[in-house]
């Protein structure tokens, strides 16, 4: 269905019915629906867009219906199995202490059929008006995102400090305290004027071809402040009782030619320091689920191609036992060594010792949550907007071997789908 259509024809069926209170839960039914396109002409304050990179699944959700609390969530999903709920935890935070949303307004679209779930208000305990939540002031499907250009930008950390963080590393090594630890660095730019997340999530989505080869993944709390991230990491989905992730680590620029790509991608598959990266990880993450999982299996590697930068891969599928909670997955898989570091006590007090900031959304869990299927990816690739500042992150595996430059090069390039819309 065009968004034309469903904005001019559809809504004001919507919202008849809703006046009606014909039945407790409404829900409709339709031909597919863009809902990237459907967020242009979004005007409401909470908005929660998730497009998974694995399946055939996009939602959104407009608005704030209730609040689920971490240890509410195994009898609300149960009591409630029709219902999606949002959830973006920060980094640092115990998963056990996270809160789960229900948005007023659910769009979900799974191949070609696309279902809205209305709910009530938390604010007004009642319908809310499509008036509400959609603008149609603007001529239809001809939104030109504007980007004002930025004023003045710093890294954080520096060059210099970078390069004595991967020294603290070495030392860490070498004394048998870490295997691994993942370090990130961030740009900030300030503008003069207040940035539009909607635009700004708009361009980014044009200048990518749409995240075709990453989850696309936008957040915003309130009209000045969003998080926005095409990550290719994933941390899991769940389907009933099968498991699905993956083993993502290590990283090889892209070629200029096709021949300078596999280059890139040989040196990725023998490269003794990037196969040991990726091992850790695969087997930190099989450790850690074998506890949970009647059976564990591992696809063979495969090379995760992204339009800057490719990475080794293992996909893994597990068969749950059936007394495995969302909770629980959450608190043993989170933050992976792909994120963190091994062992992973350890590499925490080492990040807050060595990172000049803390992370918050950057790296942590951010997804879709209901009775039969939830996925949850890793909020990587990431850009933040506060008002009239924009923060930009980028982070790298550090393991006995690293060279600091190598890795400076490697979390800019991670940096790269923003930036070509921040110079555009």
């Amino acid at each position: 269905m065009k968004t034309e259509q469903f904005l001019n024809e559809e809504l004001p069926r919507i919202w008849q019915e809703l006046k009606s209170e014909a039945q407790k839960l409404p829900i409709f039914h339709f031909d597919k629906i863009d809902l990237s396109e459907l967020i242009n002409h979004v005007h409401c304050e909470k908005i929660f867009y998730f497009k998974s990179k694995y399946e055939e699944f996009s939602f959104l959700g407009l608005g704030h219906s209730k609040t689920i609390l971490a240890q509410e969530l195994t009898k609300y999903l149960e009591d409630y199995p029709q219902d999606f709920l949002t959830t973006f935890f920060q980094f640092e935070e115990n998963s056990k202490n996270s809160t789960f949303i229900l948005p007023e307004w659910i769009f979900v679209t799974k191949q070609n059929i696309t279902e809205l779930m209305i709910h009530e208000s938390l604010e007004y305990n009642n319908y809310s008006t499509p008036s509400l939540f959609f603008n149609q002031q603007f001529e239809l499907n001809h939104y030109d995102p504007i980007i004002p250009k930025w004023e003045s930008y710093e890294e954080f950390p520096e060059h210099d400090q970078w390069e004595k963080m991967i020294q603290r590393c070495d030392q860490l090594f070498n004394n048998k305290e870490l295997e691994k630890i993942v370090l990130s660095r961030k740009k900030i730019f300030q503008y003069n004027e207040l940035i539009s997340p909607i635009a700004f999530f708009k361009a980014i989505m044009e200048k990518n071809n749409n995240a075709e080869s990453s989850y696309a993944i936008f957040q915003q709390i309130t009209f000045d402040k969003a998080f926005i991230s095409l990550t290719p990491e994933k941390l899991f989905s769940k389907q009933d009782n099968q498991f699905h992730s993956i083993s993502l680590a290590a990283s090889a620029p892209r070629g200029v030619t096709q021949q300078e790509d596999l280059e890139f991608e040989s040196l990725l598959n023998s490269n003794d320091k990037l196969i040991r990266e990726h091992s850790l990880v695969t087997a930190e993450i099989v450790k850690k689920l074998k506890p949970l999982t009647n059976s564990i299996v591992l696809s063979p590697l495969v090379t995760m191609k992204l339009p800057y930068i490719q990475h080794r891969s293992v996909p893994i599928k597990a068969e749950l036992k059936d007394c495995v909670q969302f909770i629980d997955l959450v608190d043993l898989l989170h933050p992976t060594p792909a994120v963190g570091g091994l062992p992973w006590e350890m590499a925490q007090i080492k990040i807050s010792e060595l990172e000049p900031y803390k992370r918050k959304s950057y790296a942590a869990p951010i997804g879709i949550v209901n009775f039969s299927f939830s996925e949850l990816a890793v909020g990587i690739r990431c850009a933040l907007i506060e008002g009239s500042t924009l923060t930009i992150f980028g982070g790298a595996g550090i393991v006995q071997g690293s060279n600091a430059e190598e890795e400076w090069i490697e979390t800019g390039l991670k940096m790269n789908p923003f930036l070509k819309v921040i110079n555009q």
